[in-house]
């Protein structure tokens, strides 16, 4: 008899099936409490929005129940703006190996993925879906470029059902990028299922149990369900650090590698994420996704952990009360003005006697006159028959809806005029602050799909150097649309230089770029150069190929190429010369460099002619200040009367004053044998001299 250990090992898929249908459990179980407030969010939001007791009773009786929807508007008032402004994924290098002109590239690449994989669908349903309910999820795939080719390509497909999703109760981080497994799966018709898996052992299916029970939720007589399934395989390594610098996993080594070459060495994990399409009973197909990551991205709304549960709420999940509450006023207006029965006649007994017909008719039909007798049973005179007037609360009923409504947009932070309705600002000011303050309140919401995009953006950069791994030639967009084709891979020629893209080398990182899409930027750079060539008309014959050739009506292309031919040489773009300039600014050029050229040796002589007058008139400066210091000391030796010492005075005063006037004359004049000062040309140069300025001899020997 086998054992349980025996028939496990003989038997692995049946091991991976269980921890696949434990896990799925699992994370039904722990979703179960969200998953039924995101049911609830649907249903409300498609109209569902009268408790179903209340209005079985009110259709009984035959009373008005209304579902005025205002949340739709709301929801597309928040998704709308996002689509408005989509972000875009930027790549950038991050160590030395990488460089710009490949990160372009692979940036090209990434927008030339979500234009061919209509990503915008993609990221516009999560959004949506995370609005609404709370959770929306867009996911990442490989395929085959086409039936007839092995190249490989990736893809950004949109989840439409976020229901259809299971993922890691264990992630914490927004973006899921801590997932360890993910289930994607569908219910399809047995009769899809025997088509596209013609090998599948249905005897399996119909014979397999799990703890007893059957599997009515995987397959029945009429349906079974499909599931993709993806896990984490994490695998011991150890990590090189050779003596040049470079790291290498032990496992990734061609060759053994020398202990004299290995640096450092650690122990480390590689992580590897396995894709499995299971049946419940049977694993139909199977393959490694080239990644490290789960490739199922989830877009949250608002995250909050509540004993220990984690709840994903939307923008509707408060405003149901206050949706009820419009609905079940507008329903009793209408109830009160149009179903309310008009207000009877009374009049005393008798008076009705002969014409009974007439006035039992008088609510529902118009007559032309309505007859009555002017006394009573008893003879008495009697006044005519009159309404019996009532007044239904009709204001009060309108009021309270109006405050319903206001409930609505203040539980979503929507205000009048963010969703164009007249309100009571009357600046344009007042108008933008109040618009800005409703997008800040949902900002978060667009605020997380960016998240969830720059992990997409991560997942795109780690499989494209795996499945674009050959020689070939692939098509990019540009951040305007345009498509161009590039090879890489491949050493090529460019410009006459040896040019290679090897998307291989290399470690690139991923950024988001928030703002307006390209088309909004470019109505407005439009708006901006008219307005710039109202202001400067004589722009326009510089800026008219610009202008045309960032409008979008039919022939603005054509007409951009135009105007570009008269615009003058000089202000075209030096690209359309594969990098050369035009011969006219060659020749230009040149000719400046022969003037700077020229003008730079004047200078260099007159630096040296004014250099050497410098040092000839601070040699002669040096030799007068030695003779009147020579006069003076003589001249202080020989006085020993206060008379003399006063004359002496009067003297170093008229030398100082000498002195000064040197100091701001005119340039030296060879005519005057050095008579002048050379300050004019460089008038700080007396003060700079230490040691030397004027006086200075003097103040120590007064």
């Amino acid at each position: 008899m086998e054992t349980s250990e025996s028939k496990t090992k003989e038997n692995p898929e049946d091991e991976v099936l269980k921890t696949a249908l434990k896990r799925f459990k699992l994370a039904e179980e722990a979703d179960s409490e969200q998953r039924k407030l995101e049911r609830e969010d649907v249903d409300f939001r498609s109209g569902k929005q009268w408790d179903t007791a209340d209005e079985i009773q009110r259709k009984a009786d035959r009373r008005p129940t209304l579902t005025i929807n205002r949340l739709p508007q709301f929801i597309r008032q928040v998704s709308n703006e996002q689509r408005q402004n989509r972000a875009t994924i930027n790549v950038s290098p991050v160590d030395d190996k990488a460089d710009v002109e490949t990160a372009k590239i692979i940036k090209g690449l990434i927008r030339h993925i979500e234009y061919d994989s209509n990503a915008d669908v993609a990221y516009d349903t999560a959004h949506d879906s995370a609005t609404t309910k709370g959770r929306g999820y867009f996911r990442i795939i490989t395929e085959y470029e086409s039936p007839e080719s092995f190249n490989q390509v990736a893809k950004i497909k949109r989840i439409r059902n976020s229901a259809s999703v299971l993922l890691d109760p264990h992630a914490k981080e927004p973006d899921g990028s801590d997932a360890s497994w993910g289930f994607v799966f569908e219910d399809m018709s047995m009769d899809d299922f025997k088509a596209q898996f013609p090998e599948a052992n249905l005897s399996k299916m119909e014979k397999y149990e799990i703890e007893g029970n059957k599997m009515p939720d995987w397959f029945s007589d009429d349906s079974c369900r499909i599931a993709e399934y993806f896990y984490k395989e994490y695998i011991p390594d150890t990590l090189l650090l050779l003596a040049d610098g470079s790291e290498i996993l032990l496992s990734e080594a061609k060759q053994e590698i020398p202990e004299r070459l290995i640096s450092k060495k650690r122990k480390t994990t590689k992580v590897k994420v396995k894709w499995l399409k299971i049946n419940g009973v049977e694993i139909l197909e199977e393959t490694y996704f080239p990644c490290e990551y789960i490739p199922i991205i989830p877009v949250y709304g608002d995250e909050i952990v509540q004993d220990g549960k984690v709840i994903f709420e939307g923008i509707i999940r408060h405003a149901k009360d206050s949706q009820r509450m419009y609905n079940y006023w507008a329903s009793a207006e209408t109830e009160m003005i149009a179903l309310a029965p008009k207000a009877p006649y009374i009049g005393v007994e008798g008076q009705f006697a002969g014409h009974e017909t007439s006035w039992k008719t008088a609510n529902v039909k118009n007559h032309a006159f309505l007859q009555y007798k002017p006394i009573s049973i008893g003879g008495q005179p009697a006044p005519p028959p009159q309404r019996n007037a009532f007044e239904a609360p009709v204001s009060a009923i309108s009021n309270a809806r109006m405050l319903a409504a206001d409930d609505i947009k203040s539980s979503m932070g929507m205000y009048d005029a963010a969703i164009g309705n007249q309100s009571n600002e009357t600046s344009g000011i007042a108008i933008a602050r109040r618009t800005s303050q409703a997008q800040t309140t949902n900002f978060h919401l667009s605020d997380n799909l960016r998240r969830s995009q720059r992990h997409g953006g991560r997942i795109l950069v780690s499989i494209i150097p795996k499945i674009y791994d050959t020689s070939r030639v692939i098509a990019i967009l540009g951040d305007d649309g345009t498509k161009d084709i590039v090879q890489i891979n491949q050493m090529f020629n460019k410009n006459g230089k040896d040019q290679i893209y090897d998307l291989g080398v290399g470690k690139y990182d991923v950024t988001i770029d928030n703002g307006p899409s390209f088309m909004t930027r470019r109505q407005e750079a439009v708006a901006s150069m008219i307005d710039f060539i109202k202001v400067y008309p004589a722009a326009a014959q510089f800026l008219g190929d610009l202008l045309a050739k960032n409008m979008d009506w039919p022939g603005a292309q054509e007409i951009s190429e135009r105007l570009k031919k008269l615009v003058p040489p000089e202000m075209q773009d030096s690209e359309q010369n594969n990098g050369q300039l035009p011969p006219q600014i060659q020749g230009q050029m040149q000719q400046m460099s022969q003037m700077i050229e020229t003008l730079t040796q004047q200078l260099n002589q007159a630096t040296e002619k004014i250099k050497t007058k410098q040092d000839e008139l601070e040699s002669k400066e040096r030799i007068e200040f030695a003779k009147i210091h020579a006069d003076v000391t003589k001249k202080a030796a020989e006085i020993d009367s206060r008379e003399s010492i006063a004359l002496l005075a009067n003297e170093m005063t008229a030398i100082k004053h000498r002195l000064g006037l040197l100091d701001y004359s005119e340039p030296i004049d060879e005519e005057t044998n050095g008579a002048g000062s050379f300050e004019a040309m460089a008038p700080h140069k007396t003060q700079s001299t230490g040691g030397f300025a004027p006086g200075s001899h003097m103040e120590e020997n007064p």
